[in-house]
């Protein structure tokens, strides 16, 4: 199935030195404390995505990588401090290679709650037997090794990026760059469905002579490795010396006090708790750190304005505190299309999103058709229409999208007013679709609320705001495959999915509705 997407922004190297440079200029301003510290990471982050994209282009680098391991450093020292001290704040680069990158998103400090001070923690853990040497997996591993080296004062980290099939990597490390009187620990957020970039880079210092008791693996989360992995990497994993970075709340209980786990945790889950100071019932979730999760608070503030969701109250490092509302569930026969509709069509008007956003309209259709064909056959992939990609292309106008318009994502207030929940996390989540037309929203309502032709004819115009025929026919099948894939590589349910599928295969079926119409 095609799920997952990895996305990527082209920047100035300028332009990102002269953001750093002025968050450095706040964070030398700003009392102690987690305020200031969440600040410092965030500038250690946007100065690993900076190293990360110039080592992706091949250059060295020596000045920016310099100011990232200082950042490191200052990090550390904060936190080892209780977040009253950083040290001297190191200066921006004289010189840096020119021209433009490619910045990968870190998709472990934007949605699964990884956090460099995890790896400090973890660092320490760990039982050495000779000089620490540090290898970071690109993309996150770059901002986690640096971490890590500064954790343990050793040399500054070397990083890598895998090639090859996703299943079966490959890394390539300079012979002169492994000595085998060091102790290896090598540093990424995974493991994911294989771990074969942790098993590469393993299988290269074993291949360069290093002895297994002298590597250690530092990943996010203390689970095994995927369903897809080797046996051999599976072996080596369990024989090997391994610390989870996993999430510690501490500073969050400092904080707020007790906190009341109220979803996700899981290693590929959004961290959310519920906590009571002084009587105050409030949510709690992982919206990203740094600038990842101002900006999510940005939008929650303006869509909160606007009436659409719960009051957000501000963010503390990494996640956004929302006030908590008592309210119910939508009932299965609530079809609230005016609502949902005006709602849609705010979000249109309010957050514009740029071209390279989102998946393309090529991607989408290669999606539609892997995901029907794997999902309900060949015939039914050979029943879909011949789309023209560049007459939908061209109609494309990409928003924010909310990306999640599910029954369980919309609560009703005791006023009777509807609220949208988790309306600022998916259009930038760990997948492909990311910013799309606002078509996509509702066809995504359509899907999820089963509406006749109707309903979905009354969602359109509700949302006040010119929708494109054949780019909405188009993505009434790519939302539901889409779907259709998550569900099963995440072992929910595909059932709507599949009934919203089969119904555009079946034109027999369109004078039915779809809450009626048998296609089995």
């Amino acid at each position: 199935m095609l799920v997952y997407g990895d996305h990527q922004e082209v920047a100035d190297v300028a332009d990102c030195l002269a953001s750093i440079g002025s968050q450095l200029g706040v964070i030398g301003t700003s009392p102690p404390g987690i305020e200031r510290h969440a600040s410092l990471v965030s500038a250690l982050i946007e100065t690993g995505r900076l190293v990360q994209g110039l080592a992706d282009r091949g250059d060295e680098a020596d000045e920016p990588s310099s100011l990232l391991q200082r950042l490191a450093i200052a990090v550390v020292r904060s936190f080892d401090s209780g977040y009253a001290e950083t040290g001297d704040l190191p200066p921006l680069p004289h010189s840096a290679p020119a021209g433009r990158v490619r910045l990968r998103l870190p998709e472990g400090f934007a949605f699964y709650g990884v956090y460099p001070e995890s790896y400090i923690a973890a660092a320490r853990r760990l039982k050495l037997s000779g000089p620490p040497r540090v290898i970071g997996i690109r993309s996150i591993g770059t901002t986690l090794a640096a971490v890590v080296a500064a954790a343990l004062d050793g040399p500054p980290a070397l990083t890598v990026r895998p090639f090859g099939d996703p299943f079966a990597r490959q890394v390539e490390l300079p012979p002169s760059a492994i000595q085998t009187d060091e102790h290896y620990i090598i540093v990424d957020e995974g493991p994911g469905l294989s771990g074969s970039s942790f098993g590469a880079v393993a299988d290269r210092l074993q291949d360069q002579g290093v002895a297994l008791e002298q590597i250690a693996f530092l990943p996010s989360h203390g689970g095994d490795l995927g369903p897809e992995a080797s046996l051999a990497h599976r072996d080596r994993w369990h024989g090997a010396q391994r610390q989870p970075a996993e999430f510690d709340p501490a500073f969050l209980v400092e904080r707020f006090g007790k906190l009341e786990p109220f979803s996700g945790g899981g290693p590929r889950q959004r961290i959310k708790y519920l906590a009571g100071p002084l009587g105050e019932r409030l949510l709690l979730k992982f919206a990203g750190l740094g600038r990842i999760g101002e900006r999510k608070l940005e939008m929650a503030r303006t869509l909160h304005a606007h009436g659409f969701t719960p009051e957000p109250l501000g963010l503390v490092h990494g996640f956004l505190v929302e006030r908590w509302v008592d309210a119910r569930a939508l009932g299965e026969d609530e079809r609230p299309v005016q609502e949902i509709g005006r709602y849609l069509g705010a979000r249109a008007c309010l957050f514009s999103a740029d071209e390279a956003s989102g998946a393309s309209i090529d991607e989408l259709i290669a999606m539609c058709r892997r995901n029907i064909t794997l999902g309900l056959g060949e015939p039914s992939a050979g029943s879909l229409p011949g789309w023209d990609s560049g007459l939908l292309s061209r109609s494309v106008v990409r928003v924010r999208t909310d990306n999640k318009l599910d029954r369980i994502e919309w609560l009703r207030l005791p006023d009777d007013r509807l609220l949208k929940t988790d309306a600022v996390d998916h259009h930038q989540a760990h997948d492909l679709i990311g910013c799309q037309d606002i078509a996509w929203d509702i066809a995504g309502a359509i899907t999820e609320f089963e509406l006749d032709e109707a309903e979905a004819a009354s969602l359109i115009l509700a949302v006040l705001r010119p929708v494109d025929d054949h780019l909405l026919k188009f993505y009434r099948f790519a939302y539901p495959a889409f779907r259709l894939g998550a569900a099963a590589l995440g072992g929910g349910s595909s059932e709507r999915y599949v009934r919203a599928l089969k119904l555009l295969l079946h034109p027999s079926c369109a004078a039915a509705t779809p809450r009626k119409c048998s296609v089995d």
